[in-house]
């Protein structure tokens, strides 16, 4: 038998998941993924009845570990499933985790086929007195995007309109990064987003044309609406069609409006109760920003005090569930001893986690830590690579900054007097203005300007890279600009 019909055999209810993720996880990774974290969900719910343990949360996460805690399932059965609802949410969130497209649907590819290889392992634990079926997976292929084109289009069906917008809003999201990504190694142009602009209106117009029937759409209408993709910026209503799918339960729209109370933005009021009660049942679906955020509520004693152990669990919440802000926070933590005990090893551990997903802060610290030697292997050339990836994924001024001085103080392996002037202006000019990291960059300056002076009396073979590095400060060797 194939795969399809293994799961069948396991159980009849996984079959529509299965099938889904089956069909598009070519042309819709991220919706291919979620659903097979729905099959995850499915999975542990169906173990714990067969062993009749009460479940303490409907938290995914949770579920797991007590599966493993009350020996239902092994170590080795517990990471599948861990590694699929984190496949899952990486799927649901593809922006936060900077994955390009063909990196999606390669994840997803392999994460039908490791959940068939898991159905097969759960087999004799739901049907201990059936032999595993013999079963061999079968390649997808790309006819279901056609299918699925034909069903918007055609049949005016809801799914399949707010399926071709899901798909339609990765690509553009990936064409923006790779825009971005090009114009800051080109000298910090400004980049070409019309591209992916116009791939975002088309978007929008499915989100919109499914939006009334489906509930996961409205909320992405919602977005779009907010952020003004289709070209229309209407906040109000944006706003409103959000709060309505956060009532039918869509698990982005309740950690989103959760987000608005807990900042106090887009005509919400601050509220720590109400964000806590929004996160909370957004965080019951897995949703790895709801869990992140209420780290950062009992971290800033929104709540009354400081309640730094329960923000300490919901960042691990969050970063075993793959989220990088999260792991980083933990990182931070961990490092400082918050929350609990200090634990260097582990806080280097998620910092790394973080840091391989491209999450700048990550990058930026793992770098410094790479330069410095502490807790790491002193390894310059490496940091270098590190700080270029944090200034490519985040634009992080800090990363240019610190790199900067890596170059001016010869602490890199090849150093470059004309790298160090342009990453010096570029720090200045994307820092926060009156920030302690603008002012360090203004007060500095000058002192760093004069080895680019001094470079240049010399007659450096890099006369013209010292010269247009040398413009962006004035004759007091200040940066162009604005001023802290």
């Amino acid at each position: 038998m194939n795969d399809l019909e293994l799961v069948r055999r396991l159980d009849r209810r996984l079959v529509d998941d299965y099938r889904l993720a089956r069909n598009y996880c070519l042309d819709v990774p991220t919706f291919a993924l979620v659903h097979l974290r729905s099959i995850a969900h499915r999975l542990t719910t169906w173990l714990g009845e067969r062993a009749e343990l009460e479940f303490h949360s409907k938290n995914l996460y949770d579920r797991i570990e007590q599966l493993a805690r009350a020996k239902v399932i092994d170590m080795r059965l517990a990471r599948k499933l861990h590694k699929l609802r984190g496949d899952g949410n990486k799927g649901a969130h593809p922006e936060k985790y900077h994955l390009s497209l063909e990196q999606l649907v390669q994840l997803a590819g392999k994460s039908v086929k490791d959940t068939a290889r898991l159905c097969a392992e759960v087999f004799p634990l739901l049907h201990p007195d059936e032999a595993v079926p013999e079963w061999q997976f079968e390649p997808v292929d790309v006819v279901a995007g056609r299918e699925l084109c034909y069903r918007a289009v055609m049949e005016d069906d809801p799914e399949a309109q707010y399926l071709v917008g899901l798909s339609l809003k990765a690509r553009s999201l990936m064409q923006q990064e790779r825009a971005r990504s090009y114009a800051l190694a080109n000298d910090g142009q400004i980049p070409d987003l019309s591209d992916a602009r116009r791939v975002l209106e088309q978007a929008a117009y499915w989100f919109r044309r499914a939006a009334q029937e489906h509930p996961a759409a409205r909320f992405e209408h919602g977005v779009a609406l907010l952020n003004g993709y289709g070209g229309e910026r209407d906040p109000q209503a944006a706003v409103r069609l959000i709060a309505e799918a956060a009532e039918q339960g869509v698990a982005d729209a309740l950690a989103l409006v959760g987000y608005f109370y807990l900042a106090g933005s887009q005509g919400y009021g601050q509220d720590p109760l109400k964000a806590e009660h929004y996160l909370k049942l957004a965080a019951e679906q897995d949703q790895p920003e709801a869990m992140a955020n209420l780290g950062v509520l009992y971290y800033q004693g929104l709540l009354g005090q400081p309640d730094l152990a329960q923000a300490r669990a919901c960042s691990e919440q969050a970063a075993l569930a793959g989220y990088p802000h999260a792991q980083y926070h933990l990182a931070v933590m961990l490092f400082a001893g918050e929350g609990g005990d200090a634990d260097p090893e582990a806080g280097l551990s998620w910092l790394r986690q973080a840091a391989a997903q491209h999450y700048p802060d990550a990058l930026a610290d793992l770098a410094q830590r790479t330069l410095d030697g502490d807790g790491v292997e002193a390894n310059p050339a490496a940091a270098v690579t590190l700080y270029q990836e944090a200034i490519q994924y985040g634009r992080l001024p800090r990363a240019m900054f610190e790199l900067a001085l890596a170059h001016f103080d010869g602490e890199v392996p090849e150093r470059d007097l004309a790298t160090a002037g342009q990453l010096l202006h570029q720090a200045f000019l994307h820092a926060v203005p009156d920030s302690e990291l603008a002012e360090a960059i203004w007060q500095l300056a000058p002192e760093l300007v004069a080895q680019l002076d001094q470079a240049l009396a010399q007659a450096s073979e890099q006369r013209d890279d010292l010269l247009q590095a040398r413009a962006r400060f004035d004759s007091a060797g200040y940066p162009l600009g604005h001023a802290p």
